[in-house]
């Protein structure tokens, strides 16, 4: 997330030479030196709040949309992949919009830079300020990007899932892989599905993120210089944000961070897919008990 936020100015400052973070390493080392331990886990609550209220939301939408699916096509004149892929785009749209002030304040906390008492150090302080300074808009800066992010990266993710998965029960259905290894399976399938849906919807997260420090950013000039906080706020927008990212850092810094990323969410995907169909299973098992 730093190494996605940083460089690219906002229109509050002019120093786009100054690149402190550059790569993982130097990153981490920085981080380390500068804030401790603990300034690689900012922003950690936030996120333990995204994590948990999104994935619910994502998948009870999902099995929702995919019943109806079933309901509307008893036929199935609709292809299994597009219907996976349509179920996901929307789940992952209704989960973002539910739960886009967690993900902005968690972005926010990350990019808190200086000692631990001079930022914000909880959730509610965080929500405070936000409300004072931007008003309730400030709780949705960037959401239009995660949007346009989320629909092709959600319907990405559970229809290349969907194939992966399939492709494992056909190597264990022909004897070639042992059923005893089906949670592994499981994994490997949401991890490289994670993995190739992130590379492809990457530059829109990148964009979204960037977006959402705007208003940090203008409060922080706002308080340096006296001036109003609304002067500062230009509320650029996504197309704008990619185009002064190319004009400035090139075409290549849209894949600022992609590294990081793709060791965060290959493992991350890879537990999700895992957990959600380990509790299916017990969940069939249990209604199945319950029938007879």
């Amino acid at each position: 997330m730093q190494l996605q936020t940083h460089r690219t100015h906002f229109g509050f400052t002019h120093t786009p030479q100054n690149i402190k973070y550059s790569k993982i390493s130097q990153a981490l080392k920085t981080i380390l030196k500068e804030e401790g331990i603990r300034g690689l886990y900012k922003g950690n609550m936030p996120a333990e709040y995204l994590y948990l209220s999104y994935s619910a939301v994502e998948f009870w939408a999902y099995k929702e949309l995919e019943q109806a699916f079933e309901i509307v096509d008893k036929n199935g004149n609709v292809p299994h992949s597009m219907k996976t892929f349509g179920c996901g785009m929307i789940a992952g749209c209704a989960a973002t919009a539910a739960t886009y002030p967690f993900d902005l304040l968690r972005t926010r906390f990350a990019m808190n830079h200086g000692p631990p008492q001079k930022v914000n150090t909880s959730v509610t302080q965080a929500m405070i300020e936000i409300y004072k300074n931007e008003g309730p808009r400030g709780f949705y800066r960037g959401l239009w990007p995660a949007i346009i992010q989320i629909m092709p990266y959600m319907g990405l993710l559970f229809s290349s899932y969907d194939v992966f998965a399939k492709g494992f029960k056909k190597l264990r259905d022909d004897k070639i892989l042992t059923t005893n290894y089906k949670p592994t399976h499981d994994m490997m399938s949401g991890a490289l599905s994670g993995f190739f849906s992130k590379i492809v919807v990457y530059p829109f997260d990148l964009v979204r993120k960037r977006i959402q420090m705007e208003g940090a950013a203008a409060a922080a000039v706002a308080t340096e210089s006296s001036s109003s906080l609304s002067s500062q706020i230009r509320h650029q927008s996504w197309y704008n944000c990619i185009k002064n990212i190319v004009k400035q850092e090139g075409i290549r810094s849209l894949y600022k961070g992609l590294a990081p990323s793709l060791l965060k969410v290959a493992p991350a995907n890879a537990v999700t897919f895992m957990v959600f169909e380990e509790t299916k299973d017990l969940l069939l098992l249990f209604q199945h008990k319950e029938a007879h």
